[in-house]
């Protein structure tokens, strides 16, 4: 038997990257993973990778931008499935800036944001749409999924946040950096307020090898990341699967005793190694 077997797991943003990496995890521990993202999709797609995946899984439209889409998404995985027991808050991101008054209209294409020819509402939107996605929508979507857990009689709850919320600060990561910060303490107080019921823990990402970061983080002359891993002690990427393994372990019953607690998977870098590095991908195409 996995150690998820009967859970019914909610993964936002599964349509790649970490968020894929997670719901093939809880795939494979036994879960029905219930995941989302903006644009249709046929089928969850870590659903192929995992025998019996395509019977426990379904992939849905929903724009965590909305909290009226939320609402409507939360509804239809209970009144399909019965209840909620985990939430897996991953969805978010956003793309780093050489300027944080001034962003430029290549980052604010690539974030995805409505396009502005003025450098401040230019800003004003970038920096907006990061705080939203990185802090306000996983409120959103924990509020709303708290009473479906109590009724079932509890659950857990994974916030994905980044080693840019450090206290040390995080330079060309502003607002996102601020962001996940807010969400570490977010992690901290709906643990304390949502006990014994529900627990709250949050998964603070270092570097993590997906699609996104090959494209949009490595630079074209360092593409297996020998240079860009030197400061960091592993001299690697974390994997989207050891970020699943860590969700699956703090869902299973084997850590209950862990809550409100954020737990740094960086492979031991210190805080702000990597900022310099991290944008000259964007730098280099500017």
């Amino acid at each position: 038997m996995g150690s998820l077997d009967g859970k019914i797991a909610i993964v936002t943003g599964t349509s790649r990257g970490v968020g894929d990496g997670i719901a093939e995890e809880l795939l494979r521990a036994g879960a029905t993973v219930i995941g989302c993202a903006r644009s249709p999709m046929d089928e969850l797609p870590a659903a192929a990778r995992v025998a019996g995946g395509r019977e426990r899984s379904a992939q849905l439209v929903c724009d965590q931008g909305d909290y009226h889409a939320i609402d409507r998404f939360v509804s239809q995985v209970v009144e399909t499935y019965g209840r909620i027991d985990i939430l897996v808050n991953n969805a978010g991101g956003t793309v780093p800036s050489p300027s944080v008054e001034a962003v430029p209209e290549l980052v604010q294409r690539i974030q995805g944001t409505r396009r502005s020819t003025d450098d401040f509402e230019r800003s004003v939107l970038f920096h907006s749409f990061a705080i939203q996605m990185n802090l306000i929508s996983p409120l959103w979507f924990a509020i709303r999924v708290c009473p479906e857990m109590r009724r079932g009689g509890g659950g857990s709850i994974i916030n994905i946040s980044s080693g840019a919320g450090h206290p040390a600060g995080s330079p060309t990561l502003v607002s996102y950096g601020a962001a996940k910060s807010g969400l570490n303490h977010l992690t901290r107080s709906l643990a304390q307020e949502w006990g014994p019921a529900i627990r709250v823990n949050c998964l603070a990402l270092g570097p993590t090898m997906t699609d996104n970061f090959q494209s949009f983080v490595l630079p074209a002359d360092d593409k297996d990341g020998s240079t860009y891993f030197r400061k960091v002690p592993l001299k690697r990427a974390g994997g989207a699967d050891e970020v699943g393994r860590t969700c699956v372990y703090l869902c299973s019953g084997q850590a209950d005793y862990i809550n409100g607690t954020t737990i740094e998977i960086d492979g031991g870098m210190l805080p702000g190694v990597l900022y310099e590095a991290g944008l000259k991908t964007i730098t280099d195409l500017m």
